[in-house]
């Protein structure tokens, strides 16, 4: 009797969700019939709203425990009711993130000093953050506290009374386009983001985003999970994988927010938006999964360790006119070195980069083609990124590599970059951090860091 009455509270949410799909419900006026642009476009508006609010209604009903027996006796299902249940959850889920959430302020004034303006006609850049833990770690956006000499976070506590706090850098990784900043915050201001490691974003499912954008605090916004498994580039060139793509207005100032599932459970970091500086509907987030590693090295030891080879290499193929001009061949597949450091790993193993003429600069010898690694085929730079991201500082590898066309493998011991670069902001344990990358005389250059690697 139980399943019946069940059965008959899913027919009733289904059949107003198949008539929201064919009638305009506020009038009852047929979808097909002719409108004047502005009725027909709140129609239409509406219609998508009101799908939207069955969908969730019915996923609701097969995930929460109704009183269906009650609900079908009485017949008072309506879609209002439905609509209300809805806006409850949203508000709820902006209520228990909003202390959670901060507002990020920052400051160049140390570049009034360098190209001699006044501060004053300096802009302020605006971002967003998030509360990680009772620490007073926030995270955000690399790019939010790049190249900046002050950042200053904004928290609103459980009564909406808003703390200035300037804070200080824990550590960055910019090849993910992250960085965590730190606050002098009593325990009890801070309301850690609520996180879940088991939680996988899901095409369709709903998506919340909650940020600063254009300065506006605290802005609410929803949609759906659009995409998963996007790539985006990050502030240094290099590509991030695994990004997911939402509808949810992401626009200038959400950077560095969290994107919320229905339970209120940070799935991503709000990170970019597709448009002219505005939002056209197609927002990006760093899964929070993909953060974990780098924000717990960050803030276990202030930077975040990566396995290296210790080369540099070509990000790109050249084109003919400029293969002609460096003498850098194309290549079809594999990784083309440029430069192997000494005291580097791929030195120790015996790797090789370019050979010039010291004189002339011209190429006399090509270097080494690495072509796969512990039988991972290698066909391009962000096929070797990919890899290595499976590896730890000192973990052994075998190196498979074409020299003179002849094929040959050695073993490799991967050093750790560690280190961060671009910014000014002053870190927590007192020093500012340094652009440590060494510059390639190439014009066509690699992005792995060459940083004096560690090895056993």
């Amino acid at each position: 009797m139980k399943e019946l009455k069940n059965a008959l509270l899913y027919g009733l949410v289904i059949i107003q969700y198949i008539q929201s799909m064919y009638c305009y419900i506020p009038n009852k006026t047929p979808m097909y019939m002719k409108l004047d642009g502005a009725n027909l476009k709140h129609s239409l508006i509406t219609k998508r709203r009101e799908m939207i609010f069955y969908s969730i209604a019915l996923n609701t009903l097969n995930s929460k425990k109704v009183n269906a027996e009650q609900s079908v006796i009485d017949n008072k299902i309506s879609s209002k009711d439905i609509i209300k249940y809805i806006e409850e959850e949203q508000t709820n889920i902006f209520e228990k993130s909003i202390s959670s959430v901060c507002y990020i302020s920052t400051e160049y004034s140390s570049m009034a000093d360098k190209y001699n303006l006044n501060k004053e006609d300096l802009p302020k850049g605006v971002g967003t953050g998030f509360i990680w833990d009772k620490k007073g770690h926030i995270i955000t956006n690399f790019h939010v506290i790049n190249k900046v000499d002050k950042a200053l976070v904004t928290i609103t506590d459980i009564n909406r009374v808003k703390k200035t706090y300037v804070a200080k850098l824990t550590g960055v990784d910019p090849d993910t386009d992250l960085a965590i900043l730190k606050i002098d915050a009593p325990e009890s201001e801070l309301q850690v983001i609520n996180y879940n490691k088991d939680v996988k974003p899901r095409i369709g499912q709903f998506a919340f985003a909650i940020g600063n954008p254009f300065g506006q605090d605290h802005t609410f916004t929803t949609g759906i999970i659009s995409a998963i498994n996007r790539e985006i580039t990050a502030p240094t060139g290099r590509k991030i994988f695994g990004i997911i793509q939402t509808d949810a207005a992401i626009n200038p100032g959400n950077s560095g927010g969290p994107l919320l599932n229905s339970d209120g459970e940070i799935i991503g970091i709000n990170t970019a938006s597709l448009g002219m500086g505005v939002s056209a509907g197609i927002g990006f987030a760093i899964p929070i999964s993909s953060a974990l590693k780098s924000i717990c090295d960050i803030i276990d030891t202030g930077y975040v360790q990566k396995a290296i080879l210790g080369i540099s290499y070509m990000e790109r193929n050249p084109s003919i006119v400029e293969s002609e001009k460096s003498g850098i061949p194309i290549i079809a597949k594999g990784i083309l070195i440029l430069d192997v450091p000494k005291q580097s790993p791929a030195y120790a193993a015996g790797l090789q980069g370019i050979t010039r003429d010291e004189k002339t600069k011209k190429v006399i010898s090509i270097g080494d083609i690495i072509i796969a690694i512990n039988n991972m085929p290698i066909n391009n730079p962000d096929n070797l990124n990919i890899i290595l991201k499976n590896f730890k500082p000192n973990d052994k590898i075998i190196i498979k590599y074409l020299r003179n066309n002849k094929e040959y493998t050695t073993s490799l011991i991967l050093g750790s970059y560690k280190g961060a670069t671009f910014t000014l902001l002053e870190n927590e344990r007192g020093k500012n951090f340094d652009d440590e990358r060494k510059p390639v005389d190439i014009p066509l250059k690699n992005l792995e860091p060459v940083i004096q690697p560690k090895l056993n």
